[in-house]
């Protein structure tokens, strides 16, 4: 609380032309504070779709060879 408390008094001393270069800072300052977060591998996964017949894992399984009798 401090800190803010010296920087209104510094404020009060400024000129309009130097009070719009403060403003000018702050926002550079606020738009720079805010990183852009990368989604989670999870979220990722979650937007993932597959439109597949349903024995579609058959069909694959029965193109590469593989015994799919169920015994």
């Amino acid at each position: 609380m401090v800190t803010k408390q010296i920087i209104q008094e510094k404020l009060e001393g400024l000129t309009q032309e130097e009070l719009n270069q403060v403003y000018g800072l702050i926002e550079q300052l606020s738009s720079a504070e805010k990183p852009v977060k990368k989604p989670s591998l999870m979220s990722q996964l979650r937007q993932i779709s597959i439109d597949a017949p349903e024995d579609f894992s058959v069909q694959v399984a029965i193109s590469l060879g593989r015994d799919v009798s169920e015994e």
